[in-house]
């Protein structure tokens, strides 16, 4: 009985352990398989958001240049994917380290700024007109004074880009169940095939880029500035945005504004052909002698560039409006937001001595005033000093203490006329009182220096009707006066009530436009009265007939949006920088009316009145030209677009588009060529202004002057 208990008692224990063994085979077997699993599926999900972060980030490029109206079939998209990979990569491979919850909250952040940014971009060049940088985010920070207008001016369009963002936070949301057994508590790298795959990755997208951006068949034949200078320095934000897209624009931007880049050193002069020119009785002769004597001693690379590009420019000749104005006065008029479309016929009746001085004066009217990063401020640049602004800061404000000798009131004033500046606000966003008085103004008045009341930016601007009365006193009894005065009543807002938003809105009651974009005429019609009543005092004061009257806008009204600003006018603002389209005007009761068709901006005001005042002035100092000239016209815009005769070249889509009236068309060499001259044009601009180089030139060659005289004293002394 005992033996058959025992053989019972050893199966059992047999069985037992059996079934332990068997057991801890599937245990050992299934922790295994987790071990193995874990490292699989942890690549798993770490290959799933890499694909999933690079599609996004091309995805949002794409979407961006879509709106933007950009090519979406030219090498430019293999160079944003490629950088869309290595972004991708870097996000994911940041990440992986985390817990899922902190990974997924640190990529759907890293996403809405890589948005934010590039729609921020897209709406910035809508209302702005420019692309914004780091070194003019200062100006982009106003938009907060009228963010009512500036959401306003956003189109709905622009707003598609975030349903990207959404896609791929419920991506997130939802990622443990798309995913399945694939998602685990933290990604890990446990063998050497991850580090391997990770480097051949990072190779072959950054081999791919290089590629791109040397191989001279992915090139754009019509840029000027190579890719592998822009991606050196992003220095053309239009060109790098089109080419790189917006979050590698942000980060070449913030290298180059850390690092204090600029490209001055690499600014190299095309070799242009030295045309001789035949001797007529119009011919303008400059004396070289002393400023060749300062070539030969300059030793600064920069210096020499610049001395032998601004001394190699064509010297214009006289013509019959040479000296038309001499010995009479000026006052020059830059009108705040007035752009092209008041001026058209139908308005003549509401803004009458606007119209009087358009029809019966001298005007350019296919005259531009291209929006910069500070687009008020940056007009005043480019009127006083016939200069380019730097597209990537405010430059009147970042090279506040340049001194212009050559500015149009600096001539004026060696001259010997008065010469001043006006200005019916505060110092609050540009440093006026003093970048007036080194454009050449011998006094600067703001509104608390004219005694006029004023309340803070954006609720109620002053009246430019008081700016007048307070400001002629100031200049009008003088024996001869150069006066620039900057209005300011027609600035924004235009979507809010206000005193002269609202004072003439009942006069365009027949007009089918909206509310807002009768209130800006309202305030125009400000502009229009204050005029008015500067012709009234002039002519009190028997100084009308001797004075010149000289107009035009700082820019578009950008506070209303293209579809607002499109139903005023025939034309279609939306294209081809039409937007873009002001005034120019030169009155003066004793000319007859003329209307030049050339293509202007504010760089040829400077150089064409000081023609007409018959002033000694070196042409080849002002980057502008004097209309009434013989030249082959166009207007340049900050993203290095042009206009001319022949048609608009859009640079930031890399688009040709001819003129309708244009019966010869454009050659690529013509286009090429053009693109060529508008670059070094911008490219010496930007260089004169960072070294000051006026100011030096000035006090260099006066300094060699007065070596020259001591040297002919001495020696008339020892004879």
């Amino acid at each position: 009985m005992e033996v058959i208990m025992m053989k019972k008692t050893e199966k059992k224990e047999t069985q037992i352990k059996s079934k332990e063994n068997v057991k801890s085979r599937r245990t050992g077997v299934k922790k295994a398989a987790r071990s193995k699993g874990k490292n699989s599926n942890g690549m798993h999900v770490f290959t799933a958001d890499l694909i999933v972060e690079v599609l996004y980030i091309f995805l949002v490029e794409i979407c961006f240049k879509l709106i933007f109206g950009s090519s979406i079939s030219d090498w430019s998209i293999l160079r944003i994917f490629t950088t869309s990979a290595l972004l991708g990569g870097l996000f994911v491979i940041i990440t992986s380290w985390m817990k899922p919850l902190a990974r997924k909250i640190v990529l759907c952040i890293l996403d809405f700024l890589i948005v934010l940014y590039a729609w921020l971009q897209l709406c910035l060049m809508d209302f702005l007109g420019t692309f914004i940088s780091m070194g003019s985010a200062e100006q982009g920070t106003k938009i907060t004074d009228y963010i009512g207008d500036f959401v306003l001016s956003v189109s709905v369009k622009n707003y598609f880009m975030f349903i990207l963002f959404i896609i791929i936070v419920l991506y997130f949301v939802f990622e443990k169940k798309i995913l399945k057994d694939g998602y685990t508590k933290k990604i890990s790298f446990k063998n050497y095939e991850t580090y391997v795959g990770i480097i051949l990755y990072v190779i072959i997208f950054v081999c791919t880029f290089i590629i791109s951006i040397h191989a001279n068949f992915m090139q754009d034949k019509y840029q000027t500035i190579s890719n592998k200078e822009l991606f050196k320095n992003a220095s053309n934000p239009s060109l790098a945005i089109k080419n790189f897209g917006t979050t590698v624009y942000f980060m070449l931007d913030a290298k180059g504004t850390v690092m204090g880049l600029n490209n001055e050193d690499e600014y190299v002069l095309n070799e242009t052909e030295v045309v001789k020119k035949i001797e007529t009785d119009n011919s303008r002769h400059i004396d070289d002698t002393i400023w060749k004597l300062v070539m030969d001693d300059e030793k600064d690379s920069s210096f020499i560039k610049l001395n032998q590009y601004f001394s190699s420019r064509e010297i214009t000749d006289k013509n019959e409006y040479t000296g038309i104005f001499k010995g009479k006065n000026l006052i020059l008029v830059m009108m705040e937001s007035v752009g092209s479309a008041a001026f058209e016929k139908q308005y003549s009746e509401y803004f009458p001595t606007l119209h009087k001085l358009y029809s019966e004066g001298i005007t350019a009217v296919n005259h531009f005033s291209p929006r910069n990063n500070c687009a008020t401020g940056e007009s005043e640049l480019t009127t006083a000093t016939s200069l380019y602004s730097i597209e990537t800061t405010c430059t009147v404000n970042t090279y506040k203490n340049n001194v212009y000798p050559e500015a149009l009131l600096s001539i004026f004033k060696n001259n010997d006329y008065y010469t001043s500046a006006y200005h019916d606000y505060t110092d609050q966003y540009y440093n006026r009182s003093l970048y007036e008085k080194n454009f050449g103004a011998m006094d600067f008045y703001n509104v608390k220096g004219l005694g006029m009341s004023y309340n803070p930016a954006y609720i109620e601007w002053p009246s430019d009707v008081t700016f007048v009365q307070k400001a002629l006193p100031k200049f009008i009894e003088k024996d001869k006066f150069a006066s620039f005065m900057i209005t300011v009543t027609s600035h924004a807002p235009y979507l809010y009530s206000s005193e002269w938003g609202n004072k003439y809105v009942s006069l365009f009651s027949d007009l089918n436009v909206d509310t807002t974009t009768k209130r800006w005429l309202s305030k125009v019609k400000v502009v229009d009265l204050a005029l008015e009543e500067m012709l009234k005092e002039l002519e009190e004061a028997g100084k009308l007939k001797d004075t010149v009257i000289v107009l035009f806008g700082d820019h578009y009204p950008y506070a209303l949006s293209n579809k607002q600003y499109n139903s005023l006018t025939e034309k279609d603002v939306t294209i081809n920088q039409e937007i873009d389209r002001t005034p120019f005007i030169i009155y003066n009761s004793g000319i007859e009316s003329k209307a030049i068709t050339k293509y202007a901006t504010q760089l040829d005001i400077a150089p064409t009145l000081l023609n007409m005042f018959g002033f000694e002035y070196d042409p080849r100092m002002y980057l502008g030209h004097d209309l009434m000239s013989e030249y082959d016209d166009y207007a340049v815009f900050p993203d290095n677009s042009w206009y001319s005769s022949k048609g608009f070249y859009n640079a930031s889509k890399g688009v040709f588009i001819p003129n309708e009236s244009s019966t010869e068309g454009a050659s690529d060499d013509y286009i090429i060529a053009m693109n060529a001259k508008v670059t070094e044009l911008r490219n010496m601009s930007a260089l004169a202004i960072k070294k000051n180089y006026f100011n030096n030139l000035f006090k260099k060659l006066d300094a060699k002057k007065a070596e020259l005289e001591k040297k002919q004293e001495v020696s008339e002394s020892e004879k």
